[in-house]
């Protein structure tokens, strides 16, 4: 009589086990399909690659960063990505764009030019060392000193939010990632490959200045993490310019404890790390205080050679919605270096860039 009942039992408990296994993988699984939807829901994040990129050389990485949320670039933006792509054919040139419009953009954006879908698409689809990544941007920064700052600290009250969320995302890029970062107003001539821990200064600006529309740092270099508590200390939330050169200098001068920035020179600086200042000619050799130069409708052979020795050349006022003449400066660089951008928009602009 025991016996029958114990098997009963037995039987009993075996079926409520396995009952309750089912439940459980059930359960598991309706959980997993659930937050793999969710998932695929709520991440808005966009890559746009090409299959071809893995087996890139992964030793050199190049990126830009547009902070306005709009989807597709400007011709001369193009350009920039073109030359960088031609020009370091087996680096990975990444295009970080902020997937966030952000709000009364017409009113704090100066860029004025053609926004152009169909030029954005054919350069990702010539160029296969070319990805876009399509995010929260400001999302780099947790994990920085700067994570803080934006959260409850006076970053968000800036009244040139592009710019200032540029500055920073960028140095938050290089201290987690390394590598060389450009402003998306350059045109690319040379290898960058040679590029580490290094900045531009420029000549026809005040003394010591460096910019930092170019910037190529390994990662987690000492600097960047003190650079980026400087530029917390120097932010200023209605002076543009307050993240960008002035605190890149003032940062380099006390990091490096001098009082002034010799070019061509390696900086032996704090934490036994080094910095090496380049000259103006590497990046810009026709400054800020000569950008006609790039617009003229004839242009000067003397103004071409002066870029003979540059890895790139910053185009400055390119932004500004400046007619760029056939025979220009400008034109002659994009004609050479980034020539499907320049054709495409010649074509539609009736010649002009």
């Amino acid at each position: 009589m025991r016996l029958p009942i114990i098997r009963f039992i037995l039987k009993k408990k075996f079926y409520e086990r396995f009952l309750l296994t089912l439940m459980i993988l059930t359960i598991g699984w309706m959980s997993i399909f659930f937050f793999s939807y969710l998932d695929s829901e709520t991440n808005n994040t966009a890559i746009f690659t090409n299959e071809r990129l893995p087996k890139l050389n992964k030793a050199l990485s190049i990126f830009f960063i547009k902070t306005s949320g709009r989807s597709c670039l400007t011709a001369r933006q193009a350009c920039g990505i073109e030359s960088a792509a031609r020009a370091n054919a087996e680096a990975i040139i990444t295009l970080y764009m902020e997937k966030n419009l952000i709000v009364n953009l017409s009113k704090i954006d100066s860029d004025r030019r053609k926004i152009d879908c169909s030029i954005t698409s054919a350069i990702l689809q010539q160029f296969e060392n070319v990805r876009v990544v399509r995010e929260d941007l400001l999302g780099y920064l947790d994990g920085t000193p700067f994570w803080e700052f934006y959260r409850t600290g006076p970053f968000n009250k800036s009244t040139t939010p592009l710019v200032h969320r540029s500055d920073v995302i960028r140095v938050a890029l290089l201290w987690k990632n390394g590598g060389v970062y450009l402003d998306l107003d350059c045109i690319v001539m040379r290898p960058l490959d040679d590029l580490n821990n290094t900045v531009g200064t420029v000549r026809d600006f005040i003394p010591n200045w460096v910019e930092n529309g170019v910037m190529a740092f390994s990662a987690g270099h000492p600097f960047l993490l003190f650079l980026m508590k400087s530029m917390i200390l120097a932010f200023r939330w209605d002076n543009y310019l307050s993240l960008g050169p002035p605190a890149l200098t003032e940062a380099i001068l006390e990091f490096c404890n001098r009082n002034d920035i010799p070019a061509s020179k390696w900086l032996h600086c704090w934490r036994n790390s080094s910095l090496f200042i380049q000259p103006a000619d590497s990046f810009y050799a026709i400054g800020s205080g000569r950008a006609d130069a790039f617009y003229q409708p004839e242009f000067d052979p003397a103004d071409l050679d002066k870029l003979k020795n540059s890895f790139l050349s910053h185009i400055y006022d390119s932004g500004s919605g400046r007619i760029v003449p056939s025979r220009s400066l400008y034109a002659q660089l994009a004609r050479k270096y980034c020539t499907a951008s320049y054709r495409m928009t010649t074509e539609e602009e009736n010649g002009k860039l």
